[in-house]
Parts: C-alpha cells; structure tokens; sequence
C-alpha cells in the first residue's frame, strides 16, 4: 500500500510566509496548480490561492506587500506516512483540491493535488456504467460571458460565482472558449490591461463530452489532456452543465471504505496464488498476533497458529526478527529455523491509521543450504587444483627461464672460450717453435685472465639479475630494462637484432618486485628474438619506449617480426597457446607474465599487431 509521500509534489509549491504577494503569484503560476502554501520555520501556516488573489484583485495595487494576510483558510494536513486512499475522504470531506502533508514533528512535507489521486481511482468505486448526467445537479447550469466582456467583468463574476472559471459564447450562445482563474492571475501579474477584451485570452476550443457519456470516459479524458473541467452538452449541443474533477470526488465520498475493501481482497487473492509463504501480523503494544496467512504459508507451518503469538512459529528467534523490524522498518533474507528447515525471512512494518502491521515473506532454502555447501566444497576442491596447477605452470616457467639463461651464458661465454682455445693454441705452437718466454707467457696469462673474469663476471650478472629483490622495493624502471637487454645481448648481437630504447634512468620508477619484472622483461626480450629470427626481414630491430599517464608507467615493446598470428591474437595470454610450437614453445612465458603484472605488479599487459610486427603494451603505477 503505498503512502501519501509517494506522490507529494515539492519543489515550488512553498515559500517563506514573509513572502510578498508578487512572489507568491510568481510561485503560483510556476508550479501551475494555482496554490501555495505558506511556511514559518518549516511548518506549514497558511495557503494561498488564486482564487483569494483575486477575490481582492481590485485593492491589490502593491505587489511587494506581505501575502500572509490574505491566507484565510486553515490549511488541511494529513501525515506523509498515510495511505493514498486515506486522503479521498481528507478532500471530498473539507471540499478541497489540495493536501499538504507534514511529517511526525509536524515540518512541511510536500503537497498532494485532487487530480494526483485520479490515478488511484478504481472502476467498482464510481461504477463503469455510470453517465455524465448521473453526476449532475438537477439545476446545473453553465455560467458564462459573452466575448465582449472585458476580463476585470469575468474576474468579478467569478468572485461572486466562487467559480474558477467561466465559459466565453458567441452571440449564438455556443462555446468558443474558456478563461480560468490561472489565465487572470498570470495577465494581472505581467501587468496586462484587465479591461482588455475576454477573447483576447481565452483557451480555445473548449473540451466537451456529452451528458450521455460514461464517467469512465471522462475521467480518462481528463487524465490524457491533464485538465480539471470539462464542458457537458446535451444530446442537442446545449451547454449543460461544467464538470470538474471535484464533482467527481464527492460522488465517491460514501465508496472510500467500499474501495479499500475491495482492494485489500482483490491483493489477498493474488497473494493466495503466490509460491512464497507469506504471512500478516497486527501490531499492539507488548502483543502480536498472526492475523492472515496466505495458502503456502498454511500448508508449510499449518492453519492452527492463526491469532496465535508469533512465537509458537517462531519460538526465540522472534525477539530477534521483530527487533530488527522495528529498528529499520524492514527486514530482508533474516534467516531462521522452523520445523527443522531453513527459512529466510523478509517484510516491512506498516503504519496504517490507527494501528501497526507487518508482513512477512517466507522463503525456503533449506535445498538451496544444502546446495550451497556442497557448492562451497566444490569450489574448495577447485581452488585446490588450479594451486596445484599453478604450481605446476610456475615449476614449468621456471624450468624454462633456466634452460634459457643457460643459453644466454652460452652465448656470452662463446666468444671467451674461443679466445681461451687460441691462447692455448698460441702457448703450444710458441713451445714448439721456441718462442715460449717469460714475457710472451705472462701476456698470455694477463689475457686468459681477463676472459676468465668476464665468464665470472658474467654468472654474477645472471645471478643477481635473478636474485629475489625485497618486496616493494623502489627501482628503475629504465636501469631494469638495460640489464634485462645487457643479459640476451649476445644472442641478440648473433642474430643481428639492433634494441632501440627511448628512454632515460631516474625518470620512471616502480614500487613492486624488480626480479619478477624482469622475468616479464626476458620473456618479451626472447619472444621478440624468436619472432624475428623466424622473419624473412633483413632489418631487425625491437624498439622500447616508455612514458606516463595518470600516475602509470606505460611501456610500449614492439618488434618488427611480422605480429601475432590473428586466430591466436586474443588467446595470446592464455596458458599453453604458443606463438612458436613449431619450435617447441609451451606458451608459459606470456600467462606468466601476465600474472606478474596482474598480480604482483597491480599492473596489466595487453598486445596488438601493427604493420611490421607486435606491440606489447606493460601499464603499471609509478613511483
């Protein structure tokens, strides 16, 4: 059941009662509806209408004097916590068009409009065979002016009429238009001439339905054209009668009651064919009592606890449940045990006129617990597996990064060992030749010396590019990428590769693992290499740059080795698609790469093929 706060209009329809009365009319015909309600410290104090605006139009000369003295009529309030169809009643009882509605300490809320509860309205409440005529007074009549008549004369009939607004005839007495109390207020206050003609501002043509037509009918018109009067003809095109949404309303006045019954019925019986439990309690001070329950609730926890304490259903758990409705008003998925089977409770607590109730929806999940756990074990044991295969994938990459620095040692002894060999060669022939002295051995040992330290210098390097660095250790980024190239150097130079890097140390830094950025840096090194050696291109190159974006370091590594095979492209990263089966390529390398980046680097890696070859790009935060 939705409350009178749902549909409360709010902006422009309150203004300070300090206010004068041009900015009282300036609020009036903003928000259209022809009233405004008067505020003192958020609490409402007054009303004003067009209608009393002007009823004193003539003595009006100020627009900057107070408005307040002219709010004569007590101002009607309803709570916005009420029921919508409390306020048909509040309306037709008091004869008004307008509810203002307040909150529990009486501050200004909002306002609900006669037409805003059309929509409400329900075809048992005012009868789907009913007419037009039915609704009329046996001496309606129209009141109207002729279009000669100046508007300060359709003012002043109004004020004696208390009508809101007068049809204009031709001199056959026939409509041709209709001039409301909002059309004067808005010409006085832009300071047009009130003795002007009435046909100058009239509305035209003027909506009509016959006496004949089902009320039904009208009230949708009404609803489409978003109008509050319509003009009723006879069968002979006589004007008849002015029907306004008001008389509509004081035909429904003795059906309130007969309405909400039917709606409450009418919701009762949908709630009957629903698959859920659900359940209404009354609410009394210190005392509950189940009140209805809906089939499944009966067939689930039995007829028997009708007007019974929600405690013989709930037993304990009640305390807890109604203490959480009364804290927030509502409860969702509160879970409870009841006949040994699990249930998940949600509802509301609502506060009606004069009492408190609460509904209850009830959801067995008693399978769903079961599921659950044996879903929970699933996921458990698949968790277990993708470790264990992690693992696995990890054992394998390293194996891999091993076999390969074993060949980067290999490259970079080869040229030391060969140079070893000759000096050896060199002492024997010089023995046999009698060469061999003092001073052509030591400059050979001096040289054999210095191959043997590079081949010591060089497993240092190794070592120590390998070596665990301290977690969120700040480093280079640039110093990084320079010793990843300086470690594959060799085969690069071997097979003609030329490294281009743009970019400077002690620019860009990192705050992550430099060891395992490295291993990221080797394995695009190496799959470059691959790539290029497989190329027909005689000029080979990888290029290496670097630049920041929003707090990230991007770093940009292409080759020109011709890209990524389009099939594969977007698996690239996934474990075991490999860029060089052929060769015996197990795909490791780029899954672990990216779950370097990914995780241990709070970074991303992605790839993309441009004319010449591929272009991986590394985002990760600087530092």
């Amino acid at each position: 059941m939705r409350d009178l706060s749902s549909i409360a209009h709010t902006l422009g329809f309150s203004i300070a009662s300090s206010a004068t009365l041009g900015e009282a009319m300036a609020s009036m015909l903003e928000n259209k509806n022809g009233s405004v309600v008067l505020l003192e410290e958020g609490r409402p104090v007054g009303i004003v209408t067009e209608g009393l605006v002007l009823a004193h139009f003539a003595e009006l000369t100020d627009f900057s004097q107070p408005v307040m003295p002219l709010s004569i009529h007590p101002v009607i309030t309803a709570n916005q916590s009420r029921p919508v169809e409390s306020a048909f009643d509040l309306v037709v009882s008091n004869n008004i068009r307008r509810l203002v509605l307040i909150d529990d300490a009486g501050l200004y809320c909002g306002m609900v409009l006669q037409e805003d509860l059309f929509g409400f309205l329900e075809e048992d409440v005012y009868k789907v065979d009913l007419k037009v005529a039915d609704l009329l007074e046996h001496d309606a009549r129209v009141i109207s002016v002729e279009q000669g008549k100046t508007l300060n004369d359709v003012r002043e009939l109004m004020h004696q009429a208390k009508i809101g607004s007068v049809i204009v005839t031709d001199s056959a007495l026939k409509a041709i238009g209709i001039v409301t109390e909002k059309d004067i207020l808005s010409a006085g206050y832009h300071g047009l001439d009130l003795a002007q003609e009435v046909q100058t501002l009239m509305s035209s043509p003027v909506s009509s339905v016959s006496s004949q037509e089902a009320i039904t009918e009208v009230i949708e018109l009404m609803r489409h054209s978003n109008i509050r009067r319509v003009l009723v003809c006879d069968t002979d095109g006589a004007m008849r009668a002015l029907l306004t949404n008001r008389d509509i309303f004081k035909h429904i006045k003795g059906n309130v009651a007969r309405m909400l019954e039917i709606k409450l019925r009418h919701a009762k019986e949908i709630m009957d064919l629903l698959p859920e439990a659900i359940i209404e309690i009354f609410d009394v001070p210190n005392h509950q009592v189940i009140h209805w329950m809906n089939r499944k609730a009966k067939e689930n926890f039995g007829e028997g606890l009708l007007e019974q304490s929600p405690q013989a259903l709930f037993g304990e758990t009640w305390i807890g449940l109604y203490s959480a409705l009364e804290k927030s008003g509502q409860i969702e998925n509160f879970s409870a045990l009841v006949d040994a089977r699990n249930y998940e409770f949600s509802g509301t607590l609502s506060k009606n006129i004069n009492s408190r109730y609460l509904k209850l929806i009830a959801k067995d999940v008693t399978e769903h617990e079961v599921m659950k756990q044996q879903l929970q074990e699933e996921i458990r044991e698949e968790i277990r597996l993708r470790q264990e295969q992690e693992y696995l994938m990890m054992q394998q990459s390293r194996l891999a990064s091993m076999g390969e620095m074993i060949g980067h040692i290999a490259h970079q002894w080869r040229q030391p060992l060969a140079q070893l060999g000759g000096i050896f060669m060199n002492l024997e022939s010089a023995q046999a030749f009698g060469e061999l002295d003092a001073v052509y051995l030591e400059k050979k040992m001096t040289h054999g010396n210095q191959m043997i330290k590079y081949m010591s210098q060089t497993i240092d390097d190794f070592r120590l590019f390998f070596t665990p660095n301290e977690n969120d250790k700040r480093f280079d980024v640039v110093f990084a990428l320079r010793q990843a190239i300086n470690i594959v150097s060799a085969g690069l130079d071997y097979h003609h590769i030329d490294v281009q890097l743009d970019a400077k140390e002690g620019i860009f830094f990192a705050q992550k693992s430099e060891s395992e950025f490295a291993q990221v840096l080797l394995n695009l090194l190496n799959n470059a290499k691959d790539a290029l050696c497989e190329s027909k291109n005689s000029d080979r190159s990888i290029h290496i740059s670097l630049s920041q974006e929003n707090g990230e370091n991007v770093l940009l590594f292409c080759d020109n080795g011709g890209g990524v095979d389009q099939s594969i492209l977007s698996q690239i990263f996934e474990p075991h698609i490999s860029t060089k089966a052929e060769i015996g390529g197990t795909g490791i390398g780029l899954y672990m790469s990216q779950l370097i980046m990914e995780q241990k680097l709070s970074g991303s890696i992605s790839v993309h093929n441009e004319r010449n070859g591929a272009c991986f790009t590394l985002r990760f935060p600087s530092s």
